[in-house]
Order: C-alpha cells, then structure tokens, then sequence
C-alpha cells in the first residue's frame, strides 16, 4: 500500500481527481456544461458508429426473421411483376415498329397514290430453301400470286405462293426472279464546236450533263447471289452505266411498277458469249435479313401490263 501511495500510478490518479473536482466547481459556478461537451465530443462517433452497425444488423437480420412462406410468396409476386414487365417491353416494341411501318407506308401512299400496299412480317426461312421466306398475310388480306414485294429501300421479290394466311416470297437473289429494269447514268455532253455556234449566240462555257437510260433484264445465279449481287443483263455494247448508278424497274411485264429502287451498279462487264454488256448489282434491301416487307396488291396499269407481255388486248381479256 505504501508503495502505491508513493508511486506514479497514486500520483496520476490523485491528478485526474484534482482536474475533475475544478471542472466541476468551475461548471457549478458558471452554469457551464463543459464536461458534457467534452463527453459529447467523444461519445457521438462511437454512437454513430453504433447506429449504423445496429441497422445493419436488423437489415440483414430482416430474412431471417420471416417465414419461408413469405419469401416464396414474394418471389412469386416478383417474378409475375418481371413477365408482365416483360410483356410491356414487347408490346410497346411492336407497337414502335408499327408506328415506323405505318409512317412508311403512308409516305409510300403520298408518292404512289396508285398504290394499295399491305404491310406483313416475316414469319419463317427454311434453311433447306434458298432465297425464298414465309409472310403472315395470304388471300384473306387481298394479296395475290405474283404482286410485287418491296420495303421503303426497294424491291424484295415477289410472291410465289399464297394461302389464306399466309405467303411465300421469292426474294431477288433468286434465279427465278426475273424483273424488267432500267439503269440511269448521267453522261457529259460534249459543248458545241466554236465555228458551229450560231452568231449572236454566247456559246458553252462548260458540258452540261445529260441522262439516259438503258433497259435490261434483272436476274441472278447461284454464285452471284451468294455473292449478295444480281445481275443487269442484256445492256447495249454503248452503254455508258458505270458503277454507282442506280437501277429501277421499268414497269414491263406488270410485276413490278416502274420505279422501284433495285439496286446500285458495281461494275460493268463484257458477256462471254456475244457483244453485249451486263452489270453487276448490289441491292438496296438485304432480303437475307429483311423483317418487315410491303405487299403492293394494286397499281396503277397492273392488268395492262400483263397484257401486253402476254400479247392479249384489253378487249379480248374482257370477254373472257
């Protein structure tokens, strides 16, 4: 004891009592919390550390506490909020397609007033069939055997066969697709020599261009349509088509209007076995990949059309 009355350990203590006794006098004088702040200073992040770990705590121990029947009522509940949610995300996806397929068919309708087309969706490709896929709208929506099948880029093909709901579309890679066309190219006119200029007259300063059009037969191989390209054939030996120009249907043979984009010429080669021309063409719809398509079922000039190709008269198609 007397050791510990002597030591530095007695010293400290009698100390710390010394300090305590004179905050307590001087608080009581003044009215002062000061050893309430100083353990308020200490005492807040401890008990802000303690809040946090005791939330935790009754978070994770929120399961635990519930029966198993709860929890698999809830996940049920979850997972028919996640299908109908589900359901949503495809409808309003359907819907935003239609919306865009209905504002094209609209501007389809503006350029071509002649027109009546039927939109339809791709419903089926046989991998064992090539080049040819299954529509969702037959004779029952007023589509026929040979109307004409197109997107806003261009010509698709055409269709094959038809049931009452539904179709077969041979597309324009295959070797059955035949289609009357026309490739637009814009030529440099050579200005007039000066002593052919007319007095009075200013003469050229530069060509002015000019376009023409040559016809051809649209059609393709099996080795050009793996390719992804068809074929402009039948071109004169004069032609001056060029890659980058552009070809269109000519309306010939009451298929196809006159006008649809097909394609754009790559390149322009001889023909092995006589003096005339053909183009290699990459279409403008990848008919491999196409999801919605157009039926056009009327135009303008259809029945005539067909006529004429088969060389009957209006006249004699009306009595029979």
């Amino acid at each position: 004891m007397k050791d510990f009355v002597h030591g530095r350990s007695f010293k400290v203590l009698l100390t710390l009592i010394f300090v305590m006794f004179g905050l307590m006098l001087y608080t009581a004088s003044t009215g002062s919390s000061i050893a309430a702040d100083a353990m308020g200073l200490v005492a807040t992040p401890m008990q802000r550390v303690s809040t946090i770990v005791t939330n935790n705590a009754v978070v994770a121990a929120e399961p635990v506490m519930r029966s198993k029947e709860e929890l698999i009522d809830e996940n049920a509940a979850l997972k028919k909020k996640i299908e109908e949610l589900n359901a949503k995300l495809v409808h309003y996806d359907q819907y935003r397609m239609e919306n865009a397929q209905l504002r094209k068919y609209l501007e389809l309708k503006d350029e071509n007033r002649d027109f009546k087309p039927v939109p339809a969706a791709v419903i089926g490709r046989d991998p064992n069939v090539l080049y040819k896929f299954t529509i969702d709208k037959g004779t029952s929506d007023g589509v026929a055997q040979n109307d004409p099948v197109i997107t806003d880029a261009g010509v698709v093909g055409f269709i094959s066969a038809v049931n009452t709901n539904y179709s077969q579309v041979t597309t324009i890679l295959s070797p059955d697709t035949k289609i009357a066309a026309l490739v637009t190219t814009t030529e440099e006119e050579k200005p007039e020599a000066a002593g052919e200029t007319g007095a009075g007259t200013t003469g050229q300063t530069g060509a002015e261009p000019a376009f023409r059009r040559d016809s051809g037969v649209v059609g393709t191989d099996i080795k050009m349509a793996d390719n992804g390209l068809v074929k402009l054939g039948f071109l004169a030996a004069d032609t001056p088509a060029k890659a980058g120009d552009i070809v269109t249907t000519s309306g010939l043979g009451g298929v196809y209007p006159s006008g649809l984009a097909i394609g754009e010429v790559v390149t322009v080669k001889n023909e092995e076995y006589d003096v005339s021309l053909y183009a290699e063409v990459k279409p403008f719809v990848d008919v491999n990949n196409v999801r919605d398509v157009m039926v056009i079922t009327e135009f303008e000039g259809q029945g005539q059309a067909l006529d004429e190709a088969f060389g009957v008269s209006s006249d004699e198609t009306e009595g029979q």
